[in-house]
């Protein structure tokens, strides 16, 4: 039966709305981007242009689109640079004609729905000229980014404290720290880089963490020192999530015993010895499986190479200095907040005048919602609107990247478009979304999913999706008729191309060359498929406990 073709509205032109844009085509519809910016690319184009991505080439790429030289990206995969992973988002778009479908330098206003018509509209206004628009659609996918409106820490003091106080985004060069006494503020990705580059360049470098620090994990791992994120592994994740503390504690073992076995010590190895010690001294409160990723070993390297200092939380700012939460105090020129991003959609918020004033209120409702990212259906619906309005890529993996996720919501809502998919009744969206949550917080501690409330789990939400759109593959099945093919899949990196093997818009051809050539580490691999498989066993005999994590789908 042939759907009705949709125009579908796009704010946002980083990958999320990229590939919404790409999986619309690809199912008969037209869609429109609006991006406030003259580029392509998004938070890569406004970030500081030394950074580097924290997941490989072959963990963050689409699941159709290698990009640049395939034989060295597959065999030889590296981290990319924030200028080279825009570049590929550019050819990505060359390459699927999605270019002539983006208007640039236009900022979204205002969204809402004509009633008598049934209609969406968004109203535009040129960042060149100021001249406003008002373009019709069936329907809108919103892929703004979580990172629009800076989270600022509100310190006592702040309002007599003669320094800067910044944030991560305003940051472009790192040699601006030159000459200065800089005080970092966080221990994610983003601190990470700030904490190693003020260390480097600064008088003083002081790193202020608050609490626990992210499970540190280099973006090159020894012994060979590929992408860590080759381990990121169907085989290690799907070991049961209640025995993290355990496997964390297995994980970093080996990791003394290869350092100290190996005898060289250069500054790469005394980092990651380091790495070592810091996430040991955390594991009662933060273990790999139940805390988000610092992708960077960059505060480590702060901390080990370039003299910065560890410091807690800040108690209160005077004139000049910072008092931190054990008393101690440092002289200070400025502040640096790697204190994330909080979801807004002001295009939402605000009530056009040409609105109906009482469907306005249910969109406000919806962007106020919409900001704790965990809480919408699958973190892309709303009950009370359905797929009218729909969220792409406002979810952060614990580890793995952000665009292979936001390509499978936008894969799940091209087939909503053409109602190959329906989305379950409200009732039901909202248990689901109940259960979910609570699942979250079982796995990662209330503590954390009401902090960062775009935190998921990447293969748990990736499979979950898959199951939604007909796309998991049968491991067990491939297992005897492909078995070479089955073990890459579970014991090579987790790739979005493994959802291309089966299913809508499926590319098996392709996607099985691709997986046969990536590079992966086996041993490792294989044991952790062993340890999942032994857990399989005694799960079947009846102790819950043991159930692998990404065998079935999510409950309690």
């Amino acid at each position: 039966m042939k759907h009705r073709k949709l125009n579908v509205g796009i704010i946002g032109c980083g990958p999320s709305g990229l590939v919404t844009l790409k999986e619309l085509k690809d199912e008969g519809h037209d869609g429109t981007v609006f991006e406030k910016s003259s580029v392509i690319g998004g938070i890569f184009t406004t970030f500081y242009q030394e950074g580097y991505m924290v997941s490989s080439n072959l963990v963050t790429m689409f699941s159709d689109f290698i990009g640049g030289e395939e034989d060295e990206l597959l065999k030889k995969p590296r981290m990319l640079s924030f200028v080279e992973y825009s570049k590929y988002l550019n050819d990505y778009a060359e390459h699927f004609n999605l270019k002539s479908s983006i208007k640039f330098d236009s900022l979204v206003e205002s969204v809402w729905k004509d009633i008598p018509t049934g209609k969406w509209k968004i109203r535009v206004k040129s960042i060149l000229d100021e001249h406003e628009t008002v373009h019709l659609f069936d329907r809108i996918a919103i892929s703004s980014g979580t990172h629009q409106k800076r989270s600022m820490p509100n310190f006592t003091g702040q309002d007599r404290y003669q320094g800067k106080i910044k944030h991560l985004q305003d940051i472009k060069r790192f040699d601006d720290f030159s000459g200065k006494r800089v005080c970092i503020v966080g221990s994610g990705e983003g601190a990470s880089d700030m904490a190693v580059a003020a260390a480097k360049y600064s008088k003083a470098a002081f790193i202020s963490i608050r609490k626990d620090h992210g499970f540190i994990i280099p973006r090159y791992a020894p012994p060979d020192y590929d992408p860590a994120d080759l381990n990121t592994s169907r085989a290690f994740w799907s070991l049961p999530r209640c025995f993290g503390q355990f496997y964390t504690y297995l994980l970093l073992f080996f990791g003394f015993v290869e350092y100290y076995f190996k005898g060289t010590r250069n500054i790469q190895e005394k980092v990651h010895k380091e790495s070592l010690y810091m996430n040991w001294k955390q594991t009662k409160t933060s273990n790999i499986m139940n805390t988000y990723g610092t992708k960077s070993a960059g505060l480590v390297e702060a901390l080990v190479e370039y003299n910065g200092k560890r410091k807690p939380g800040i108690r209160e700012l005077t004139e000049k200095t910072i008092i931190f939460n054990d008393g101690t105090q440092e002289e200070v020129d400025e502040i640096i907040c790697c204190t994330a991003f909080i979801n807004q959609f002001p295009f939402l918020e605000i009530a056009d005048k040409q609105a109906d004033p009482n469907h306005s209120k249910l969109v406000r409702q919806i962007a106020e919602d919409a900001r704790i990212s965990h809480d919408l259906y699958k973190h892309c619906v709303h009950p009370d609107i359905g797929d009218e309005l729909f969220f792409i890529g406002f979810v952060r993996p614990c580890f793995g990247a952000i665009p292979p996720l936001s390509e499978m919501q936008a894969r799940w809502y091209a087939l909503l478009c053409s109602q190959k998919l329906q989305l379950p009744d409200k009732e039901t969206m909202i248990q689901e979304s109940k259960i979910y949550v609570k699942y979250l917080e079982w796995q990662l501690t209330p503590y954390r999913t009401n902090r960062i409330v775009n935190l998921t789990d990447f293969l748990i939400y990736s499979d979950d999706l898959a199951r939604t759109i007909g796309c998991r593959p049968n491991l067990l099945k491939m297992f005897f008729t492909e078995p070479y093919l089955s073990l890459k899949c579970i014991c090579g990196p987790i790739m979005s191309v493994h959802y291309r093997l089966t299913g809508p818009n499926s590319q098996p051809v392709q996607a099985r060359r691709i997986i046969k050539r990536v590079k992966w580490i086996k041993h490792s691999n294989f044991f952790c498929l062993g340890l999942s498989l032994s857990h399989g066993i005694f799960w079947f005999c009846g102790i819950q406990a043991c159930k692998p994590a990404a065998w079935y789908r999510i409950s309690i």
